[in-house]
C-alpha cells in the first residue's frame, strides 16, 4: 500500500495553489532573467560607446557649433569677441559628461535587443493569431524608432540656429553654454521623434484588439492631420516652419500608412 495523503496534499490537490505558485514564480524568474539580459546589453552598449566617445561627441555637438558659425559669420563687422563656448562649472564635469553621454549612447544601442527581449516576454501570452502581426511589428517600430532619432537629429540644427538668432538681440552677448543642459535638450528632441514615431505601431496593435477600425481612421482623417499639426509644434524644439513641417509631414505620411496596416489586422465584421 502507498503512504497515505495528508490533509496538505489534498489540498494542494484539490485547489491546484501549488501549481499556480509554480507558474507564477516561472514567470517572474523569466522575468528577472529578461531584465538581467536587458541590462547587459545597455552596459555592452556603454562599453562600445564610450571606446567611440570622440566621434560620438562632435557628432552631437555639431549642431550646436554650426550654429555658433553661423552666427559669427553674421556678427557685426569688427566683433572681436566669439559669439559662444562650453563651460564647465565643476571640474568633475568633463568626466560626467563623459559618462552620461555614453549611457545614452548606449541604451540607443541596446534598443533593437531590448525590443526582442520584451516581446520574448509577452509571446507566450498571446494566442498565435495574435503572434503574427505583433512579430512583424517588433522590428518595425525599432526601425520606426532610429528613423525618429534620424529625423530628430536632422531637425535639431534648425532649432539650434533658431534660438542662437536670439543672441544678437544682446549686443556684445556671449553665450557660455553648459553641455550638461545641451546633452538634455539633445536626448529629450531625440526621444521625442523616436516616439512619435510609434503612431503606427500603437494604432496596429489598437487595431488589432478592435479598439479603432480603419474606416473609423478614414472618416476622421482631417481631424487626425490638424491634431498632428498641433503635435508637431508643441514638440518641434522650435517654432520656425522647417522644423515643424519635417515632423509634420512624416507623421502625416505614418498616419495614411497606419490605415493600410490597421484594416490588414483588425478583426472581420461579421455580415
Amino acid at each position: 500500500m502507498g503512504s497515505p495523503l495528508s490533509i496538505t496534499d489534498i489540498d494542494a490537490r484539490d485547489t491546484g495553489y501549488d501549481d499556480k505558485k509554480l507558474d507564477l514564480t516561472e514567470h517572474l524568474d523569466e522575468l528577472r532573467r529578461r531584465i538581467v539580459r536587458a541590462a547587459a546589453y545597455m552596459l555592452l552598449g556603454f562599453v562600445f560607446v564610450y571606446g567611440k566617445y570622440d566621434a560620438l561627441f562632435r557628432a552631437v555637438a555639431s549642431p550646436l557649433e554650426g550654429g555658433l558659425r553661423e552666427i559669427a559669420r553674421h556678427a557685426a563687422n569688427g566683433a572681436t569677441f566669439p559669439p559662444g563656448t562650453l563651460v564647465f562649472s565643476d571640474f568633475t564635469g568633463p568626466f560626467m559628461l563623459r559618462i552620461h553621454l555614453s549611457m545614452i549612447g548606449g541604451v540607443i544601442v541596446a534598443v533593437p535587443f531590448i525590443v526582442l527581449e520584451i516581446w520574448g516576454f509577452v509571446e507566450p501570452a498571446l494566442t498565435p493569431s495574435e503572434r503574427k502581426p505583433f512579430r512583424l511589428m517588433a522590428p518595425f517600430a525599432v526601425f520606426l524608432f532610429l528613423c525618429g532619432l534620424a529625423l530628430g537629429y536632422t531637425v535639431l540644427p534648425f532649432a539650434v540656429r533658431w534660438f542662437l538668432s536670439f543672441l544678437a538681440d544682446y549686443p556684445n552677448a556671449v553665450l557660455l553654454q553648459d553641455p550638461q543642459n545641451y546633452i538634455v535638450f539633445f536626448a529629450k528632441i531625440l526621444l521625442a521623434f523616436g516616439l512619435v514615431f510609434q503612431l503606427p505601431v500603437v494604432l496596429v496593435a489598437l487595431g488589432k484588439f478592435g479598439l479603432v477600425r480603419s474606416r473609423t481612421l478614414v472618416q476622421y482623417w482631417r481631424y487626425v492631420i490638424v491634431a498632428i499639426t498641433v503635435l508637431a509644434m508643441l514638440i518641434s524644439p522650435s517654432a520656425d516652419p522647417t522644423s515643424m513641417l519635417l515632423l509634420a509631414v512624416p507623421l502625416a505620411v505614418l498616419f495614411a500608412l497606419s490605415i493600410g496596416l490597421v484594416k490588414l489586422v483588425e478583426p472581420k465584421q461579421e455580415a
